[in-house]
């Protein structure tokens, strides 16, 4: 049975689930922050050309209108 603690925060309810829960293995009780690992790849100048060049995109949905 998965669990979590469901807690208030401010005016808000919380639910914090196990790290189990989440794919970590059995003994982890703490994860830290990976830091600035995102910054260089968004001040970076992108993707280069051929960045899922041959991806399969479905055709675009036709949709009624609400």
């Amino acid at each position: 049975m998965e669990k979590a603690t469901v807690f208030k925060s401010n005016r808000s309810q919380v639910s914090r689930p196990t790290f189990q829960s989440c794919g970590f293995p059995e003994g982890v009780r703490q994860v830290d922050m990976a830091g600035e690992s995102w910054d260089s790849w968004f001040d970076g100048l992108g993707v280069t050309a051929d960045f899922l060049t041959e991806r399969d995109q479905p055709p675009v949905q036709e949709r009624e209108g609400f």
